[in-house]
């Protein structure tokens, strides 16, 4: 009887450990931290806003790889350029802005997530992830997946 007390103490004891740890302790939460972005690719994301946002298409032209694929959240693999075009040339112009954007880069790659809004005559919300290629000087983006949330997009 004493070893199962004693058993079911370190158990308990364990779970607390492991739950405390899981409200924000070390390895135990599930949850990214505040982001503060900063350098390259975050540069690079805040000029492919703006650029989409003046409709500069050559602009785009530049910054996304010939082979860039846009995945969405159907599964549809598109070619990124096609796309994004389409997205810039629509009537109504949207107007795109983000929020939470996280970034990451090494010397010659790199990534950024971010949430957005696309505002037209309709509004819609997503998710949006990039990864990145470094091309001499310049970062070009190789593969979008850009993801609405079809809970709170209104169409």
């Amino acid at each position: 009887m004493k070893r199962l007390v004693l058993v079911l103490a370190l158990i308990a004891l364990t779970v607390t450990a492991a739950a405390a740890q899981g409200r924000g302790g070390r390895g135990g939460g599930i949850f990214a931290p505040p982001s503060s972005p900063s350098g390259p690719i975050a540069d690079v994301v805040n000029s492919i806003v703006t650029a989409f946002n003046n409709r500069d298409a050559a602009y785009f032209q530049k910054v996304i790889a010939p082979d860039a694929v846009w995945f969405d959240e159907d599964g549809h693999q598109l070619l990124a350029i096609v796309w994004l075009n389409r997205l810039m040339t629509a009537t109504p112009p949207r107007k795109l802005s983000i929020t939470d954007l996280r970034v990451g880069n090494w010397d010659n790659a790199g990534w950024a997530g971010f949430h957005y809004t696309l505002e037209a005559t309709n509004q819609v919300k997503g998710i949006n992830t990039m990864s990145f290629r470094k091309v001499g000087n310049d970062w070009q983006i190789v593969m979008i997946h850009g993801a609405v949330d079809t809970l709170i997009s209104s169409h």
